[in-house]
């Protein structure tokens, strides 16, 4: 028997470290899985498709920012003398101004909710740098758009009231506050607006002649349709977002002609394409809903090209501008709603 005990022991003492070792890794190894897997759990993967959503819904906020500001700036010059001329008879009725404002301090109360109230923007996903560089921009903005907001409504409140009647020793100063805020904005607009342009994602082009389905053939065809036209009328804006009174229109006056063509062409495109009962919205769609918006766009830069190279004076440049402007957000918004609409049923 005592023969027998010691290899006993040792077969034992060799099985519980062997079993010890073989626990010990195993254990390690589910702690392991556990890590990666809880890392796969927090960590979500960002799609060029997200980094498309994300640029197309700030292009829609940054339009519907400059959309409404230029507006109440252009009516306080086209609508509010120089102060030099203001006296206690002039005639000042800044309506325009007044809507302009109410519709810019609702704006504002709709973003700060949206990025900072678990609203639309709060839950946009990006690539890391896109986001953090683009939602900072907006947050440094917004401080200066209240600005702006706030003097304006102080502004347009003492014209639209006929308060100068009583005290003209306002004038001056609110003119100066005027130019001071729409300057601050403006520079945080234009800081804004080069953020969202440089992280521009690489849009899909779709082989058509490669799809065989009839509807993933016609969304297909409906893509590059849109994704044409929004290239062209980008490459119109980023050369007339800057023209000036007296600036050469040239350039601006190409891409615009540019655009109309690649309109043109996308439109018959569309037209000429193969829908079922399940696509034919999205030709509908295009054809009352977004190509009506996009030829008011062309009419207005139409009306632009023919008469601001012969414009007296700044005021008639700037209302001719603005219009093209305000057409342009018009069309970009139409842009963004029917491609939302494309997106939601798609099936592949």
């Amino acid at each position: 028997m005592s023969k027998l005990k010691f290899p006993g022991i040792l077969i034992l003492s060799l099985f519980l470290l062997t079993g010890c070792s073989i626990v010990t890794k195993l254990k390690e190894k589910l702690n392991s899985k556990k890590e990666i897997t809880g890392k796969e759990e927090t960590s979500k993967e960002v799609t060029p498709e997200g980094d498309m959503k994300f640029y197309n819904k700030y292009i829609e906020v940054m339009n519907k920012i400059q959309d409404k500001c230029e507006n109440i700036y252009s009516d306080y010059i086209r609508d509010v003398p120089d102060p030099s001329k203001i006296t206690k008879n002039s005639l000042i009725i800044p309506v325009g101004m007044q809507v302009a404002v109410q519709q810019l301090g609702m704006d504002i109360k709709e973003y700060k909710r949206s990025l900072f109230d678990g609203g639309e923007l709060s839950k946009l996903k990006a690539s890391e740098d896109m986001q953090k560089e683009i939602e900072g921009d907006l947050k440094s903005l917004l401080p200066a758009m209240e600005e702006f907001y706030n003097v304006s409504a102080k502004v347009s409140d003492y014209y639209f009231k006929r308060e100068y009647v009583n005290d003209l020793s306002k004038v001056k100063p609110y003119d100066e506050e005027m130019k001071t805020a729409y300057n601050n904005y403006k520079a945080g607009f234009m800081k804004f607006s080069d953020s969202i342009k440089k992280y521009k994602p690489e849009r899909k082009v779709f082989d058509i002649s490669s799809i065989s389905d009839p509807d993933e053939k016609a969304s297909a065809v409906m893509l590059n349709a849109y994704g044409n036209i929004l290239d062209a009328a980008e490459l119109f804006y980023e050369n007339f977002d800057k023209l000036e009174f007296k600036s050469d229109l040239t350039y601006a006056k190409i891409k615009f002609y540019d655009f109309e063509n690649v309109f043109n062409e996308s439109k018959r495109n569309v037209i000429n394409a193969e829908f079922t009962d399940k696509t034919k919205f999205m030709k509908y769609h295009f054809e009352d809903y977004f190509s009506p918006s996009a030829l008011n766009f062309i009419d207005a830069g139409k009306t632009f090209f023919t008469e601001a190279s012969d414009a007296k004076n700044e005021n008639i440049f700037k209302s001719r501008y603005n219009d093209v402007i305000n057409d342009y957000n018009s069309m970009i918004n139409s842009y963004n709603t029917s491609i939302g609409t494309i997106n939601r049923v798609r099936s592949w």
